[in-house]
């Protein structure tokens, strides 16, 4: 299925909802008040900002992390078209919300989220790959902060694994169910 619209774009999301540059935070022509949660908007800019730094680092940290910049960026852009941007409708479903407007292009997002999450979750492995690799880089070169960085980014992703992907595409199930 085509995707919607390309955004390209880190501490986790606990309780309510927001990463990335601000064309992250363009909405797409049918989404209303539906955005990608400003946390998570939040922690893709933050991310990307530490990428950018540790991309500056001379010798193995620089060249991991151009390398992790080669399979993250992709990726993120894949996130922020398909799987944050359900996320913004949470508050409105918990507040039992009108959805009528929502099922024009919610719906089929999260349905392109079901059909790709394998290939995302085989993206997890290769920044899996790229993070231990610039962890290891990082920790030889006595570069603390960014094997944090690749630490806190590898919980990262464990976060989307286990929350935001499954929340997006049941965000689409709820939706087509009050829908019926």
């Amino acid at each position: 299925m085509k995707m919607i619209a390309t955004r390209a774009s880190l501490t986790v999301v606990l309780l309510a909802l927001g990463v990335g540059p601000a064309v992250a935070q363009r909405q797409h022509p049918h989404e209303g008040s539906v955005r990608i949660p400003e946390s998570l908007h939040h922690e893709h800019e933050e991310i990307q900002g530490a990428l950018r730094a540790a991309m500056k680092a001379p010798g193995a940290v620089g060249s991991a992390a151009r390398a992790l910049e080669r399979v993250l960026m992709p990726h993120f852009e894949r996130e922020e078209a398909i799987a944050l941007p359900p996320l913004g409708a949470l508050r409105r479903l918990v507040a039992n919300k009108e959805v009528d407007d929502l099922s024009g292009w919610l719906v089929p997002m999260t349905d392109s989220l079901r059909a790709e999450l394998p290939r995302m979750l085989r993206e997890h492995v290769a920044i899996a790959d790229a993070l231990r690799e610039l962890e290891r880089a990082a920790k030889s070169a006595g570069n603390k902060e960014v094997a944090e960085f690749a630490q806190a980014l590898a919980r990262h992703a464990q976060a989307e694994e286990e929350l935001f992907y499954p929340m997006a595409i049941l965000v689409g199930e709820v939706v087509r169910n009050r829908l019926r």
